[in-house]
């Protein structure tokens, strides 16, 4: 301890804090990839119905000459059904908060509207990527079936045994898969979590491309970004909902976006009619949103990797 009675800065109170002005860093990650890549539609009611038709199994449809002609089986559309979900972020912010002047130098209002919005995209992704359906009857809150539920079926879900290494040779089976079950309309995007996408980045058949720099300096670049099978070739993404701390093994989401949309009963918008009984103002950012799937065929869905 100091005895030459020095002042020094240590405890006093009095000194004008460190806080570099409108350097406020928002930490949590924005994710909306997947609600960016869709296309947008329109739903008309809570539930979103879409029609899906098949063609006759390819045969031979030689005749005889001159024979009558033989009426064969006709096939109407059948019907697939998603649920709309009412996706709200809700705020309040005092007028004395407002008042007050920040280091971001920002009416504090505004700063949270523009926050609720990012907030706002961040739980639609993460819904449409992992929601499961739930009807609304009863007074339950009705969510949308997502993609992972939405797009699986029998025939392209596969769970792998817990454990088993995410492969190259994995990969090329699942795009035959996919192939074989749909109608030639095959993935075109991979979506992983970090750790997979690690893994990926080893699958030893790359195209390694030495690229000259200026002042002679070369980069060698160790990441695949797209990944060429017999059966498509298909872009590689990080994405941060596909893989959860909860999950128990690594999972891969295969998506053809042509094939699906995001129908909106009413598109994103600050709701600002909200009842106030003090001095804040009350605001919402409101939508109400759901998954088209018009071919179930053209994706998949794959679990059971190890991510240790």
């Amino acid at each position: 301890m100091a005895t030459d009675f020095s002042l020094r800065t240590y405890g006093d109170v009095s000194r004008k804090e460190d806080v570099v002005l409108n350097a406020i860093e928002i930490l949590t990650a924005r994710e909306t990839q997947i609600m960016n890549l869709l296309r947008k539609t329109v739903a008309i009611d809570t539930v979103h119905s879409f029609l899906v038709d098949t063609l006759r199994t390819p045969a031979t449809a030689a005749v005889e000459q001159a024979a009558d002609y033989t009426a064969r089986d006709l096939q109407t559309p059948s019907r697939l059904t998603n649920i709309v979900e009412k996706i709200v972020i809700p705020f309040k912010v005092s007028r004395t908060q407002q008042y007050v002047q920040h280091y971001h130098g920002e009416n504090e209002l505004s700063r949270q509207t523009r926050k609720a919005l990012m907030d706002w995209a961040n739980a639609a992704e993460f819904d449409l990527v992992r929601s499961t359906l739930v009807s609304g009857a009863s007074g339950t809150t009705p969510k949308m079936s997502g993609l992972i539920e939405a797009t699986s079926k029998s025939t392209n879900h596969t769970s792998h045994n817990s454990g088993t290494t995410w492969s190259a040779t994995i990969l090329d089976g699942l795009m035959k898969i996919n192939w074989d079950n749909s109608n030639g309309d095959v993935a075109t995007d991979l979506f992983m979590g970090s750790f997979l996408r690690y893994v990926t980045d080893t699958f030893a058949q790359k195209t390694n491309v030495v690229v000259n720099a200026p002042n002679g300096l070369a980069s060698l670049v160790r990441t695949v970004s797209s990944f060429q099978t017999s059966f498509g070739t298909v872009m590689i993404h990080t994405h941060r909902y596909i893989q959860q701390s909860g999950d128990a093994t690594g999972r891969v989401l295969a998506l053809r976006p042509e094939k699906l949309a995001i129908a909106y009963l009413n598109r994103p918008f600050i709701d600002t009619n909200l009842a106030r009984s003090g001095a804040y103002d009350f605001r919402a950012v409101d939508a109400e949103l759901t998954l088209e799937v018009n071919n179930q065929d053209s994706n998949w869905y794959a679990d059971g990797f190890d991510i240790d």
